[in-house]
């Protein structure tokens, strides 16, 4: 177990291991809420007004809890620009994926979005040796993880050929950095858009 522990924290900063591993816990529990409708659309925009709101007051003033999390989880630079810029986006990709698409497909978009980005980058900061040539910061072996990891959660809610394909589709576009008027668009925005576009897309042309 110890060698264990020091091969990952070889490979990975402890406050990246834990912004991943909340990443995904948030995501399970924020699916299971709205599965079970105890979270609507509108109460998910209450949630993220607030989360906007409370990170621009972050940057002039220390909030007991919201430092907590800021100072654990969150990445130095962020806390500079945008604080709890991950969770924001997230919140708000999201958001869009259950007003845009049908039900089933947002729900497959919200849990491809929990788990591709992490496991992507988890299994590649461990065990990756061939960069990606679309980015190359991250690992081809990563990214394969993370579209089987998601994919096959993803059929829970929707068809395997839809699940594979809005699995795949979303770890391209989250290799790419993607810039409107030089502002780089966060991946938590950008997955579950890509991953719910291609399966609406499949459905109407192809099903």
């Amino acid at each position: 177990m110890n060698q264990l522990n020091s091969f990952i924290n070889k490979k990975i900063k402890e406050a990246e291991l834990r912004r991943k591993l909340l990443h995904i816990m948030i995501g399970i529990v924020s699916l299971i809420l709205i599965v079970y409708n105890i979270v609507t659309p509108f109460i998910i925009f209450i949630i993220l007004a607030i989360g906007i709101f409370s990170s621009l007051l972050s940057l002039k003033f220390n909030i007991p809890v919201i430092n907590f999390f800021l100072k654990n989880f969150e990445r130095a630079n962020d806390r500079k620009r945008l604080p709890g810029r991950g969770i924001i986006f997230a919140v708000a990709g999201s958001l869009l994926a259950l007003q845009l698409f049908e039900r089933n497909i947002a729900l497959a978009s919200i849990i491809i979005l929990t788990f591709a980005d992490p496991v992507s980058h988890l299994v590649g900061k461990l065990f990756g040796k061939t960069r990606s040539f679309l980015d190359e910061r991250k690992n081809i072996e990563g990214n394969i993880a993370g579209f089987i990891v998601s994919s096959l959660f993803a059929m829970f809610f929707v068809a395997p050929a839809l699940a594979i394909s809005g699995a795949l589709i979303a770890m391209l576009f989250e290799s790419i950095i993607i810039e409107i008027q030089k502002i780089q668009l966060d991946d938590n925005l950008i997955i579950p858009l890509a991953a719910g576009t291609t399966m609406i897309l499949i459905v109407r042309f192809f099903m």
